[in-house]
């Protein structure tokens, strides 16, 4: 599996992603992007797994975001504030997979989404795979 693209997740959330546990990254916006990517530990500068993007929902009303917590894990406390209303997006995630080993992943300042991969960042992720 070759892999060109990654996506920056917040240190709250790639847990959750990793462990199956949240299968909805939520964004602002939709993304044209499907397929396998890598998924960037913010702040780390690696990747710590893989996944599909397999599909793009729906802005998301502050109702719905309250319904749908067990798939986003965005806390409550969080979603009644307004503090993340903008993010109401769900980018849906499968076939997710945490790397034995996590890969140094350098990009450009100023990434805060995507970020294209290195090949030799790709050769190591998909020695893993």
């Amino acid at each position: 599996m070759h892999i060109v693209q990654g996506l920056i997740i917040s240190d709250r959330s790639i847990g959750y992603i990793l462990d199956g546990s949240k299968t909805w990254e939520m964004r602002s916006g939709p993304t044209q992007v499907r397929g396998a990517i890598a998924l960037i530990h913010e702040g780390k500068g690696v990747v710590s797994g893989v996944a599909t993007l397999a599909n793009v929902g729906w802005a998301l009303t502050p109702s719905e975001m309250l319904e749908t917590r067990h798939l986003h894990k965005i806390p409550t406390e969080m979603l009644r504030s307004g503090e993340v209303s903008k993010w109401n997006t769900p980018w849906i995630l499968t076939d997710v997979r945490r790397l034995a080993t996590p890969v140094l992943c350098d990009h450009s300042s100023g990434a805060i989404t995507w970020v294209n991969l290195a090949d030799d960042v790709s050769r190591a992720i998909a020695a893993q795979l």
